[in-house]
C-alpha cells in the first residue's frame, strides 16, 4: 500500500501550484466544482491538512479548517468547521487524515481549555458522516436518540454563522441556490442490500435524501480532553484485540471440531 504523511499548514501559505493540485483532486471526485469558488473558499479557511506521498512529497488528499465561535445561551462555544476534504483513491483506507484532524482538535481545544469546543461537519456523504458517528461518543445527530434542545440550539447557532439562509433549521439540512459540489455517482453512493442494514448508514439515507444533489447534513461533535484516550483504544480494540479474540475463537471451534470426530 502506498503511504503518506500529514503535514498542517495555514491556508494562506498555499501557493498557486498547490491550489492546482487539490483542486485537481477535488475535480477527480465531484462534480460542479469552480476554481474561483474553490480559491474564494480556501481563502475563507484558517489552516490545510495536507496528505502528502511519502516517497513523492506532492499532495494526494487535503481537509481545509475554519475556526468559528459562537454564543449560545449567552456562552461561547468554540468550533473547527471541517470544509473540502479529498483523499486520492489510491490512498483510502489509511488512518493518516484521522489522526491529523484529532491532533488539531487537540491543539485548538488546549487553547481554550475552559470553552465549549466542537468538531462542526456537514455531510453530503455517508462515509463523511461515518467518521464522525463511529469517532465521537457524543454526537449529533443520531439514530439512537433525539438531538438535546441544547445541542440543536448550538447547531443552528454555527450552521447559521457559516451558511445563512442555506441552512434549514427543521431539516437539518443545507441546500445552496446552486450545488457547489457533489460527489461524482460512484464514489460514495450510498449502499443498498447488507451494508444498508448498519443503523448510521439508513441513518443518514434517511435525514438527506437529496444527498446526491450536493445538500449536506448538517453535524456536531463535542471535542473533550478524553477524546484521544478513547480513539486509541477505540483503534486498539479494532486492530489488534478484535482480530486476536476472533482468531482464537475460530482456533476453538476447531479444536472442538477436530475432538468430535
Amino acid at each position: 500500500m502506498k503511504a503518506m504523511f500529514a503535514k498542517t499548514v495555514s491556508a494562506s501559505k498555499i501557493d498557486e501550484s498547490s491550489r492546482k493540485t487539490m483542486y485537481g483532486l477535488m475535480q477527480q471526485y465531484y462534480e460542479c466544482m469552480d476554481w474561483d469558488r474553490f480559491n474564494k473558499d480556501l481563502d475563507d479557511k484558517d489552516d490545510v491538512i495536507l496528505l502528502l506521498d511519502k516517497e513523492t512529497g506532492s499532495i494526494k488528499g487535503f481537509s481545509t479548517l475554519k475556526n468559528v465561535e459562537v454564543k449560545a445561551e449567552g456562552r461561547k462555544a468554540f468550533g473547527v468547521f471541517s470544509g473540502d476534504t479529498v483523499v486520492d483513491r489510491a490512498f483510502w483506507g489509511q488512518r493518516v487524515l484521522g489522526k491529523a484532524f484529532l491532533r488539531y482538535l487537540f491543539m485548538q481545544k488546549a487553547k481554550r481549555p475552559f470553552t465549549a469546543f466542537y468538531w462542526i461537519l456537514i455531510s453530503k456523504g455517508y462515509k463523511t458522516y461515518l467518521l464522525l458517528a463511529n469517532n465521537f461518543n457524543e454526537h449529533y445527530p443520531r439514530y439512537e436518540s433525539a438531538t438535546p434542545a441544547k445541542a440543536k440550539n448550538l447547531m443552528d447557532q454555527f450552521a447559521n454563522s457559516l451558511f445563512g439562509e442555506a441552512y434549514n433549521a427543521d431539516t437539518g439540512l443545507i441546500q445552496f441556490a446552486e450545488s457547489l459540489g457533489q460527489l461524482r455517482p460512484g464514489i460514495a453512493d450510498v449502499p443498498s442490500g447488507a451494508s444498508f442494514k448498519n443503523p448510521r448508514i439508513a441513518y443518514f439515507a434517511k435525514q438527506n435524501p437529496t444527498w446526491a444533489e450536493g445538500t449536506e447534513l448538517m453535524c456536531l461533535a463535542r471535542m473533550t480532553w478524553t477524546m484521544p484516550l478513547y480513539y486509541v483504544c477505540k483503534s486498539w480494540w479494532k486492530l489488534m484485540a478484535k482480530p486476536f479474540l476472533k482468531k482464537n475463537s475460530m482456533d476453538s471451534k476447531k479444536r472442538i471440531s477436530e475432538t468430535a470426530r
